[in-house]
């Protein structure tokens, strides 16, 4: 008991010596919201059973698989990990998991049995948002519309309505867009949306994005998904923090990408799937790319009310995010090109497919929903045949600036 009231007392000075010196003032955070971070911390940084580097020089813990921070969420509390989908997603000549290894140089490494690569969180961090709701949020602050363009964020995207649909895959062209910060731009993305609009909007996502702020200033190209149960309020997270369950060893949300395109060179692809497995109804997550496919994790269905059942919008396209100040520009899109550019300079999403009644995936509609609405700064093309080899696509994107 004595050494807890020490710790405490430590941590009260350690406080009361920020305060002193500006520290809270300098990081633009309250006495309160500093402890909340503390305890964030605590919390999502959970004990590792060693610890790896990736090729690309991220460094991520090992944490046994049962003791993940999503566990720790209120609806998780006794919820049973499952390693694998009781029923695999309908899909042909995939490759297994063990032909994939981005984590080291060897394909038989990653993190040991009975753990998961988990993304460490650092106090400088959650500084930079100002809070730990702001951290978790999408767009690094609360206060924003699901699917609505607002001064902050834009898109570009197809999207289907209607469903019952009960998951997508989609081939996502991998690029590497410049954000140029100084101007307060915030992020570019490329992924897929599986939402429920109603009566509580929910959202699985999933992609590609250049997030600087989110990964200590780092300007590659990241591995990602974000999940929201209450139209984008407290509880909503990025990658493992708290909802989705990570099940493999080596691919995981919050990495690096080890290859994206060159203009007018070669192009990179990455193939995401969002699915509803039949047997629990949670949401599968599956990345795969030219090394095979891999079940990488997934959300519990016990997260979600409107999406408990099924999606009725599923999008696929581009966005970017700028805090709106004078002198702002938005994030290049995509490749930074207009769709008209075409192939090896536009980028493309292709092979969209969506998960209807029968539970199979099946080609979506070539009938799309084009949503642009700042065709300065991005566009969307119209789904070409000029490259077969890599099936129906639309190309989407743009350079951004002043919108």
């Amino acid at each position: 008991m004595d050494r807890l009231m020490n710790i405490s007392l430590f941590t009260l000075l350690l406080i009361f010596a920020f305060v002193s010196h500006g520290f809270c003032d300098d990081f633009d955070v309250s006495v309160e919201e500093y402890v909340r971070m503390k305890k964030y911390l605590a919390s999502v940084n959970k004990p590792p059973v060693t610890t790896i580097t990736t090729k690309a020089g991220d460094v991520f813990d090992c944490v046994d698989i049962n003791k993940q921070p999503s566990l720790d969420h209120p609806l998780l509390r006794n919820h049973t990990v499952q390693l694998e989908p009781p029923s695999f997603p309908p899909m042909k000549k995939l490759r297994p998991s063990s032909f994939i290894s981005m984590m080291t140089e060897k394909d038989d490494e990653g993190c040991p049995l009975g753990t998961v690569p988990m993304t460490r969180v650092h106090m400088k961090d959650l500084l930079k948002f100002g809070s730990v709701e702001n951290y978790n949020s999408k767009y690094g602050r609360s206060g924003y519309q699901p699917l609505r363009q607002t001064d902050e964020h834009q898109y570009a995207v197809k999207r289907i309505e209607g469903g019952p649909y009960y998951g997508t895959r989609v081939t996502i062209n991998v690029w590497k867009p410049v954000i140029n910060t100084q101007n307060h731009e915030v992020f570019s993305l490329a992924q897929l949306w599986v939402a429920n609009s109603g009566p509580v909007f929910n959202s699985i996502e999933a992609g590609w994005h250049v997030y600087p702020a989110f990964h200590g200033g780092s300007t590659e190209t990241y591995l990602f998904v974000f999940f929201t149960g209450n139209n984008y309020g407290p509880g909503s997270c990025y990658n493992a923090m708290c909802g989705f369950i990570q099940v493999d060893r080596k691919i995981t949300p919050g990495m690096i990408l080890p290859k994206v395109s060159a203009y007018d060179g070669t192009q990179e692809e990455i193939t995401i799937s969002v699915y509803k497995e039949v047997t629990s109804g949670d949401w599968w997550f599956g990345y795969e790319d030219s090394n095979g496919y891999v079940s990488v994790g997934y959300w519990p269905n016990s997260l979600f009310n409107s999406l408990a059942n099924y999606a009725n919008k599923i999008d696929w396209g581009g966005e970017t995010d700028s805090d709106v100040y004078p002198g702002v520009t938005y994030a290049p899109m995509g490749s930074g090109r207009f769709p008209s550019e075409g192939y090896k300079k536009a980028a493309y999403m292709s092979n969209m497919k969506v998960v209807d009644s029968s539970m199979q995936f099946v080609d979506a509609s070539s009938n799309l929903i084009s949503d642009a609405e700042t065709p300065q700064c991005y566009q969307l093309g119209d789904n070409p045949v000029d490259v077969p080899t890599i099936g129906p696509h639309f190309y989407f994107g743009g350079p951004g600036g002043t919108c």
